[in-house]
């Protein structure tokens, strides 16, 4: 009996994600050409996912998916190329080429992102950029203390929260929805000082981002680093031109920190963040969130215990004014952090016109296994008319209650060696009235997601 060719794609994928997580040695060194702090090296990232979901979309994914909801998978391969090249006296420059491969295979995945070609895969520039740092050229201000850069690169503020991930994945032309290996912006002109506790910055952007919205953003960041204890930062970013109306002429204040405040408990830590956007008459909107936490580092497996509250603007209807908060180019720095909720921040919701409270346990059983356990609440900052996936445009519902649902989350991460790790995570999610309401479904939507990711 031949084998049919979904089974032998997946048959295939199987053996990628096993070729992924295949043993690296430690030490590994790719370095072509080293002398002293010179050194030409070749870098390979590859990344394999493999999903499974019952009651998707609380049993209707055929509605707001598109279609059936299963299993799929999403693998991608990032290779680059990186140097340095010393100058002496005159500090060093380097520079770092790469491109990104991904494909979703075997399925849709639960975003529907990939409902137009379901086995979408595509090859794109991500990294293309030169910089100069400043090495001993300044020793009043310290070693690197100026760092300046131009190109295709990452650029990330804080825990991303507004600026983390600068390109676009998923949909019928990327693929690679959840893996969302492209974080580079298109272009960037970044200048750093970095002098004791300062650090100061000056940058231009243009994200990768599809539909390309042909956005020019600059602006400033600001930290300031008091020993172990505190640190607080700032930033204002203008969005000086944008194909997007509400971006258009937007102006991004953003004030955040952290603080260790009692001697007598080292481990009690508070932070928070707070952003503001206006664009005249046509945006005003709020985001922040602010945790309490606390880590146990002389118990045994070092237990890390916070509760997190965020809240992102909605709009209140009656007026032509945009209130709904923009997320901008957020991203993933942990687990929960910035997408609330393995199912819901991932799949359904953006952080707009959300409130969210977040209780985590993160402990370490090993130094090379963490295992956190995450529980979710959310609710509506405003009544809704409309469900904003991540990818794809509003959809028009009717939200008469603004009890969203609850979401339990358990993660297990093992780094395995120091080029290979794994992530196990489960989830479910259990829909309040509020997402009845959007999605038609009321059933306990269960997520399953197993990732590999090895790199050199």
């Amino acid at each position: 009996m031949p084998v049919s060719l979904a089974r032998t794609r997946r048959l295939a994928f199987v053996s990628l994600l096993l070729a992924t997580a295949a043993p690296a040695r430690a030490g590994e060194d790719l370095t072509l050409w080293s002398d002293g702090d010179s050194y030409l090296r070749p870098t390979l990232q590859v990344d394999s996912a493999l999903f499974a979901e019952k009651n998707a979309w609380f049993g209707e994914s055929r509605a707001n998916a598109g279609d059936h909801v299963d299993t799929w998978g999403e693998f991608g391969a990032m290779p680059g190329l990186e140097g340095a090249f010393a100058l002496g006296e005159h500090g060093t420059l380097r520079g770092r080429v790469s491109g990104v491969w991904t494909t979703t295979q075997f399925g849709l995945d639960v975003a529907g992102s990939n409902f137009d070609d379901r086995h979408p895969s595509s090859l794109t520039l991500e990294d293309a950029y030169v910089g100069w740092s400043s090495g001993d050229l300044f020793p009043a201000l310290g070693k690197d203390a100026i760092d300046l850069s131009v190109g295709s690169q990452k650029y990330q503020v804080g825990t991303g929260f507004l600026f983390w991930d600068g390109g676009s994945d998923g949909g019928s032309e990327r693929g690679g929805y959840w893996i969302g290996m492209r974080k580079a912006f298109q272009m960037t002109a970044i200048a750093k000082l970095k002098t004791g506790p300062f650090l100061g910055e000056l940058v231009y952007l243009q994200p990768n981002d599809v539909p390309d919205s042909s956005t020019d953003i600059v602006g400033t960041n600001l930290e300031w680093t008091f020993s172990e204890r505190a640190k607080v930062g700032g930033g204002y970013w203008y969005f000086a031109d944008s194909d997007q109306f509400r971006r258009d002429g937007l102006d991004v204040f953003d004030v955040r920190g952290e603080v260790h405040p009692l001697d007598g408990l080292p481990g009690l830590v508070l932070s928070a963040e707070l952003a503001y956007e206006r664009n005249g008459s046509v945006n005003e909107s709020w985001g922040g969130y602010t945790e309490l936490g606390y880590g146990f580092d002389d118990v045994a497996w070092k237990p890390y215990l916070s509760v997190r509250y965020s809240s992102f603007t909605g709009d209140r209807g009656g007026d032509d004014q945009i209130e709904g908060f923009d997320p901008l180019y957020y991203g993933f720095h942990d687990w929960n952090t910035w997408y609330l909720g393995e199912i819901f921040g991932e799949f359904i919701g953006t952080n707009r016109n959300l409130d969210a409270y977040t209780v985590r346990l993160r402990t370490q059983p090993a130094e090379s296994w963490t295992v956190s356990v995450v529980g979710l609440a959310f609710v509506l900052d405003e009544f809704a008319t409309e469900l904003q996936p991540r990818i794809g445009d509003p959809r028009v519902v009717a939200i008469e209650d603004k009890d969203l649902g609850y979401e339990a989350d358990l993660t297990v991460d093992w780094a395995m060696n120091e080029h290979l790790t794994w992530s196990v995570v489960l989830a479910a999610l259990f829909p309040g009235n509020g997402l009845e309401d959007a999605t038609g479904g009321n059933s306990v939507w269960m997520h399953a997601m197993l990732y590999a990711s090895l790199s050199f």
